[in-house]
């Protein structure tokens, strides 16, 4: 349980890295994956979480009215989700990474939908704002940044607990299904090239 919630606590300060602070690109599901498989003793599993995601959502990027799904929670997620189901049922890393992906992708989406209306939150105080500023109170600019963020970091570590216990409530035979399927590696290559073939056709001009 210690270790959820120390990941509750990275997801959070994660999902503040995504816009809000540092940008340092620790959020990418490349990093964060392997991250969260280290905290939960399985960085294998977390590297091949967050390689599936980056590569399947390499193009996806939020500009403008864009809105794709939140590729970090999905990252942490089957990255967490993945490390526990080996820990607990004592199945194979590409076994556990399928299924897990298969329900974290969801919530990514649902995060993102979420993040939207918080940020829609944080934009309604824009207007007060402006008004302190022309009272002369520009420490109020500090102020509001500050607890945009710690409203940020709270909502995130929040959603991922939520998600975390839901997804790992899956029955036990969920998890199994691709353990039991002599051709898991086969599927698993199968998805590798699909996630490459996303990467490569980036660089295609296609006429």
């Amino acid at each position: 349980m210690t270790e959820i919630l120390c990941l509750a606590v990275i997801f959070g300060i994660l999902s503040c890295d995504t816009v809000l602070v540092g940008q340092f690109m620790y959020s990418r599901p490349l990093i964060a994956g392997p991250i969260t498989g280290l905290c939960l003793g399985n960085p294998y599993a977390g590297f091949i979480a967050g390689l599936c995601v980056e590569l399947i959502w390499v193009r996806m990027i939020p500009i403008g009215d864009s809105t794709p799904p939140d590729s970090t929670l999905t990252a942490v997620l089957a990255a967490a989700a993945a490390a526990t189901a080996v820990s607990r049922l004592g199945i194979d890393n590409f076994a556990a990474v399928i299924p897990a992906l298969a329900v974290s992708v969801p919530c990514g989406m649902v995060y993102k939908l979420a993040e939207i209306k918080l940020r829609a939150t944080n934009t309604a105080i824009v207007d007060s704002i402006k008004v302190k500023i022309i009272r002369g109170d520009f420490t109020s600019v500090d102020r509001a940044v500050f607890y945009a963020i710690i409203r940020k970091f709270v909502f995130g570590a929040l959603f991922f607990l939520a998600s975390f216990m839901l997804v790992t409530s899956l029955p036990e035979g969920y998890w199994r299904v691709m353990d039991l399927t002599r051709g898991v590696e086969v599927t698993m290559r199968f998805i590798y090239i699909l996630c490459f073939a996303q990467l490569f056709e980036m660089f295609l001009k296609w006429k």
